[in-house]
C-alpha cells in the first residue's frame, strides 16, 4: 500500500471542513446529510485501513521485497480504455464529435494494451526461466589452467 491510511483521514478531515461550511451556508437537511455520510464513509475506510496495518499509517512506499517482479501493477492503457469508453457515452448524449474521438481513443488504447499485455508474458516468461547463462562461463574448475 503506498499512500496509507493519512490521505484517507486528510480527506475525510477536508469533508468535515466542508460539511461544516455547507450547513451554515444551506441548512438542508439532505445535502447535510449526504456530506456527513460522506466523511463518514472515508473516515471509517481511514480506519479500516489502520486497524488491517501498522504499515497504513506511516505511508510512503512499501518495504522493499527481494523477490522478483514481473512487471509493474499500473496501465496507461487500462485508463485510456476508460476514459475512452466514457468519452463515447459522454458523446451519445452530448454530441456526436465526442463519440468519434472516444472511438478513436480506445482503438488507439486497445492497442497499447496488447502491446502492455505481450510485454507482460515476455517479462514473465524471462523471471520464470530465471537468469540466463549467456557468456559461455566454465563450471567452477573446469578450464583453469593449473
Amino acid at each position: 500500500m503506498r499512500g496509507g491510511a493519512l490521505p484517507l483521514f486528510a480527506w475525510g478531515a477536508l469533508l468535515l471542513v466542508l460539511l461544516a461550511l455547507n450547513w451554515i451556508w444551506t441548512g438542508d437537511a439532505i445535502q447535510v446529510g449526504s456530506f456527513a455520510f460522506a466523511a463518514l464513509v472515508i473516515i471509517a475506510g481511514g480506519a479500516l485501513l489502520a486497524l488491517r496495518s501498522r504499515e497504513a499509517l506511516r505511508g510512503g512506499p512499501p518495504r522493499v521485497s527481494r523477490t522478483r517482479e514481473s512487471v509493474p501493477q499500473t496501465s496507461f492503457a487500462a485508463v485510456l480504455v476508460g476514459l475512452s469508453v466514457g468519452a463515447i457515452l459522454f458523446g451519445l448524449t452530448f454530441g456526436r464529435f465526442i463519440v468519434y474521438f472516444g472511438a478513436g481513443m480506445l482503438v488507439i488504447s486497445l492497442g497499447r494494451l496488447a502491446l502492455e499485455l505481450r510485454a507482460e508474458r515476455a517479462s514473465r516468461r524471462g523471471t520464470q526461466d530465471g537468469p540466463q547463462d549467456t557468456g559461455g562461463s566454465a563450471r567452477a574448475g573446469e578450464g583453469r589452467p593449473g
